[in-house]
């Protein structure tokens, strides 16, 4: 992994929030780290290929994957402030399981995201 390629996953992985790639550039350049906007784009790419970072649904941020695992897709992600946070559930990944079962579907990967308040907007509203 380059220094370039690194510096932007430590950036991701160090944010409290998604960022998309425009918003990753800026971040790099005030950190003094130098990478034009499509290296972003093509570095972000490379990462979600990797399976190290996931895109936000509906939206060009990513956000890293917790467990380092290319098949986890379960996050939460609040509509206040953008945080979001990745999570794994066995009882999901059994519904998962009895849905592939149910349709005879070989399920490749999926994408689950939850929306809402996280803690602290909830209790500045």
């Amino acid at each position: 992994m380059t220094r370039s390629r690194r510096a932007l996953l430590d950036l991701i992985e160090s944010h409290p929030r998604p960022l998309g790639p425009r918003e990753l550039h800026r971040e790099l350049r005030r950190r003094g780290t130098p990478m034009d906007v499509v290296s972003v784009y093509r570095n972000v790419a490379a990462l979600l290929e990797l399976g190290l970072l996931h895109r936000v649904l509906g939206s060009t941020a990513v956000r890293p994957c917790a467990g380092r695992e290319p098949r986890c897709h379960h996050a939460v992600v609040c509509t206040g402030c953008g945080s979001a946070r990745e999570f794994h559930s066995r009882p999901l990944e059994r519904a998962l399981s009895e849905v592939r079962r149910a349709t005879g579907f070989s399920i490749q990967e999926h994408l689950l995201e939850l929306r809402g308040l996280c803690a602290a907007c909830r209790s500045r509203a």
